[in-house]
């Protein structure tokens, strides 16, 4: 049993852990309501915090003043009210994500009343953000303020929303792709350091094209018979029933036996536990600078470089997205970057068609 009161940890049936803030029926009568958690720390942390809160108010009677609800603090209390916010805090990285930018908001905006900021305002948020911020930072802070504000709008706590119409400016698309040989190169130096794990995870992120955050997740009974399927975290897209290559099944047949269908295909081999995000990414810098591998080289980019593989070798964009499960093929075009290869293979194609036009003549 959980030794921190107000902090709750359960293991539902599909075998998925929740981690929440459960306060007490006193507390829920202050106002304190149930609050879920991507991680056990984040959830003991605001059962500890809340404990402190009501020990004060137990002594002096007094709580800490609760922010107006008008104000953009109490714009974002809204926002965290709502099943969207529910959603998002089941996806570790999402969750983490937003609240950051949700904490940069409460810095920068906090108080001011929501209905007070008109577009001429947003336009200079955004003015102030990109002279403060990095562009994507900026981005990042007015997509969620648009959010926020769309919130208040589909709940009328706020008339219209000032930052939709704001164009943002483009940032560089990152364009750094790891090789076929440089992946291998990885997964050897992880399995020299012992920490095969990791080496397991970047092939399946690469050969799935698959960000790393839902290849954690994958449990065995996710595999069968060399395919997956599961469903992508972030978007809810079913991917079913992709192959894997021999590399990579000859990899994951080597530690099936006998595991639990339950159980996550990739564990940090000295805790039996899954990876998280911040700690994957350490162990993947430690296997990259021993393989010698550049460092700009980063685990987020496996999914592109996955499905820019697949570009090159001919796949057209419906088989492309069967793998990726990317919905848009516009969306795609992000991740899949042009090439000679394909440009070459374009061509080929049109050759071919025209010597079989000159042949038999157009019909």
């Amino acid at each position: 049993m959980p030794s921190v009161k107000y902090y709750y940890e359960k293991t539902n049936k599909s075998g998925r852990t929740v981690f929440a803030f459960n306060p007490s029926p006193a507390l829920r009568k202050l106002g304190f309501k149930y609050e879920p958690f991507p991680t056990s720390d984040a959830a003991q942390a605001r059962a500890i915090e809340v404990g402190s809160i009501f020990a004060e108010f137990k002594r002096t009677g007094i709580l800490p003043s609760t922010p107006d609800a008008h104000s953009v603090i109490g714009l974002i209390d809204l926002y965290k009210s709502t099943s969207a916010w529910r959603r998002i805090t089941r996806v570790e990285n999402s969750h983490r994500t937003y609240d950051q930018h949700l904490r940069s908001i409460t810095n920068l905006l906090g108080s001011t009343k929501a209905d007070s900021i008109d577009a001429v305002a947003a336009e200079q948020i955004y003015q102030d953000l990109c002279e403060r911020r990095s562009l994507g930072q900026a981005n990042a802070i007015m997509r969620m303020l648009s959010v926020l504000w769309n919130t208040g709008v589909r709940l009328n706590a706020v008339p219209s929303n000032p930052f939709s119409s704001i164009g943002l400016l483009s940032t560089p698309e990152r364009t750094v792709e790891w090789k076929t040989s440089q992946v291998h190169q990885f997964v050897s130096a992880a399995d020299n350091l012992q920490l095969s794990s990791v080496g397991t995870l970047v092939l399946i992120a690469y050969e799935l094209c698959q960000r790393p955050g839902d290849c954690r997740q994958l449990t065995w009974s996710t595999y069968k018979d060399g395919l997956f399927t599961f469903t992508q975290q972030k978007t809810g897209t079913l991917i079913s029933d992709v192959p894997v290559t021999d590399i990579l099944r000859d990899r994951l047949d080597t530690i099936q036996s006998n595991r639990n269908p339950d159980q996550p295909i990739v564990v940090y081999e000295h805790t039996g536990e899954p990876y998280k995000d911040r700690q994957l990414r350490k162990k993947a810098a430690l296997v990259r600078e021993a393989a010698g591998l550049p460092s700009e080289l980063k685990v987020a980019d496996l999914r592109r470089s996955g499905a820019t593989l697949l570009g090159n070798a001919g796949a057209t964009e419906d088989e492309i997205r069967s793998v990726t499960g990317h919905k848009s093929r516009q969306v795609l075009n992000r991740y899949v970057r042009p090439s000679r290869k394909m440009a070459e293979s374009a061509q080929h194609k049109r050759q071919s068609f025209t010597n079989e036009e000159v042949l038999y003549g157009s019909t």
